[in-house]
């Protein structure tokens, strides 16, 4: 079951949209993310999902914190390591009005730190996912992920960024999720994301042809954003690597 809880992958499709237009002008948007409702929580505080993720400029002066215990056990691909556990937040967006195309190199900085001592090894995986509006995965995800000997993340709050390809078009009605996933040889270790507040704000930067995300309603459907978290599962694939050894 844990499989199922959290990403699908690594991929990069682009689907046949008749409007598209190859030629077009491609805007980069800034997709930050809010607190608008918690959607769902694990009873162990492992996993999060948020609406939501939108261009609206950051709603608090102080940041929302959530504290994340790394309290999953299961194999992650593209850590070294079998014993691993892992916590995990989404972000995601209201169902979208019109097809989105995200043509390009996509850019995810999120704000985290942990007050525990350093874990044998550890690491982060940043990326995106998409779903209908029923909740299955369509294609794979698209992320990028780091990993390190001992502590990947300080004390102190700090901005964590890391880039990856997509080419796709999101289909209309379909939502969007932006995930960081955070993996630790140490069961139960903790970290903490900030977001939603100009002084720490985590977002994404999308190369798109429009912004076709409307605001956030506070009504969607319980059974439809219980789907989209379930279809958000761990990849047995990676096509994006970058890792740093603390020797």
């Amino acid at each position: 079951m844990l499989s199922v809880l959290v990403f699908s992958g690594c991929a990069h499709i682009v689907r046949a949209d008749p409007g598209y237009d190859p030629t077009g002008d491609i805007d980069l948007t800034k997709m930050n993310f809010h607190m608008y409702s918690p959607v769902y929580s694990n009873s162990n505080s492992s996993i999060f999902v948020y609406n939501g993720a939108e261009t609206n400029p950051p709603t608090y002066a102080s940041p929302v914190t959530s504290v994340i215990f790394c309290d999953l056990h299961q194999a992650v691909p593209w850590l070294p390591v079998s014993d691993v556990w892992f916590g995990v937040v989404t972000w995601i967006t209201q169902p979208l009005a019109e097809n989105m195309t995200i043509q390009g190199n996509v850019s995810m900085t999120v704000w985290m730190s942990t007050p525990d001592e350093a874990p044998a090894l550890s690491g982060y995986a940043l990326g995106l996912s998409e779903v209908d509006s029923l909740g299955n995965p369509i294609g794979e995800s698209s992320y990028q992920y780091y990993y390190a000997y001992g502590n990947v993340l300080g004390r102190s709050p700090a901005p964590f960024k890391l880039s990856f390809d997509v080419n796709r078009t999101v289909t209309k009605g379909h939502i969007i999720g932006f995930f960081v996933f955070v993996g630790a040889t140490t069961q139960g270790w903790r970290y903490q994301v900030y977001f939603d507040s100009p002084n720490m704000n985590s977002f994404a930067e999308l190369p798109i042809l429009s912004v076709p995300v409307p605001e956030f309603s506070q009504a969607m459907g319980v059974i439809i954003m219980t789907m989209v978290l379930i279809s958000l599962c761990v990849s047995k694939r990676s096509r994006n690597k970058h890792f740093a050894s603390s020797g």
